[in-house]
């Protein structure tokens, strides 16, 4: 048995925003709020998971996006799926993971007060700087602080990113961290996400798999793709961007 783990967003679709003008042979992969389609699959990401599927390679989501948000996502997951950065799991009859619930939710009740301050924190600065703040929850609980700038002016961003990692720093939440990427500055638990869920569903109910693929684009993503025997990365996503710009040593 071969399970690909797979983040969702400029990793096995995108934007029309972030695709070449009148790119042909787009597939839609999300409907926007509206109803219509808004995120779609190049003819490379099409063939990919086409050969996923003609391969019998079970294929299970890793995004941030919450229920709402999957549930715009129109490519036909029919096995388990991780939601919520790692803090929701869900079965392939699409009920929530009890077992994992119970251990997410252990987890963000005990930092409720450390992330309701680092919201305190950065609001002001936040509004001053144009950016939007928003609170985002699991379980009907809270767990991160997402910022977003209307033109996702990295400048101001990058300001936001730098109160919040001062914040922590000073106050010593190491339960905490701060992640960033060209649209959002977002603060949520550190021991807690990606990675942890893809273990728990390779111990759990993939003990089996002879190989696990992980693809994703973002440094965040890192952890969960660590996770997995091989990792895919696309060009010009955010892990290879950095690791190009990086002057590595030639050993």
């Amino acid at each position: 048995m071969i399970v690909a783990f797979t983040d969702l967003d400029d990793t096995l679709f995108q934007t029309l925003r972030k695709l070449p003008p009148g790119m042909q042979g787009l597939t839609p992969a999300t409907l926007g709020r509206n109803g219509q389609p808004h995120s779609f699959c190049t003819p490379a990401q099409a063939a990919l998971l086409a050969h996923f599927e003609a391969s019998g390679i079970t294929v299970i989501p890793v995004t941030g996006r919450d229920p709402a948000a999957m549930a715009r996502v129109t490519l036909p997951f029919t096995s388990w799926r991780v939601l919520d950065h790692g803090l929701t799991i869900l079965r392939p009859d699409g009920q929530v993971d009890a077992e994992w619930r119970v251990r997410v939710l252990e987890t963000i009740h005990a930092l409720q007060d450390a992330l309701e301050e680092c919201t305190a924190a950065v609001s002001e600065r936040a509004a001053a700087l144009g950016c939007r703040l928003s609170r985002h929850t699991a379980h009907d609980t809270p767990f991160m602080t997402v910022l977003k700038h209307p033109d996702a002016d990295a400048g101001r961003l990058e300001q936001v990113q730098l109160v919040l990692e001062a914040h922590l720093a000073t106050r010593g939440y190491a339960d905490l961290h701060v992640i960033a990427n060209a649209n959002n500055v977002s603060v949520l638990p550190r021991h807690l996400g990606k990675a942890e869920a893809v273990r728990h569903l390779r111990e759990q109910h993939f003990p089996q798999a002879a190989l696990t693929l992980a693809l994703g684009d973002s440094l965040s993503d890192l952890a969960f793709m660590n996770a997995c025997d091989l990792a895919l990365t696309p060009p010009g996503g955010q892990l290879l961007r950095t690791v190009t710009a990086a002057k590595l040593p030639q050993r």
